[in-house]
């Protein structure tokens, strides 16, 4: 997806130009106003569509492997810990540590 992206922008940048090319795949510029129209809709739609997916997706999979990563206890072991914490309470020493 990355090179088909990349490989639709060169052209685009190569046939309106760098800047116009930017320019439509960030939505700035308008297609219809481009002299190469038939590189500058999928540019468009590439801008539009495909790049906030692939960065939603991006987060999306960094996002979920850092709360993977925190995840270390099973569930059960700290059901676990917790009915023994409601069972047998820790007790104070009045010096505030438990």
């Amino acid at each position: 997806m990355f090179a088909a992206c990349s490989s639709l922008f060169v052209a685009g940048g190569v046939l309106m130009g760098w800047a116009t090319a930017y320019e439509v795949l960030i939505g700035i510029a308008s297609p219809a106003k481009t002299d190469s129209q038939w590189v500058a809709w999928p540019l468009s739609v590439t801008g539009w569509a495909a790049i906030p997916a692939f960065v939603g997706g991006t987060a999306g999979y960094l996002i979920t492997t850092q709360i993977t990563t925190h995840q270390a206890r099973d569930l059960d072991a700290v059901i676990a810990e917790l009915r023994t914490l409601t069972t047998h309470p820790p007790t104070s020493s009045g010096d505030g540590t438990t």
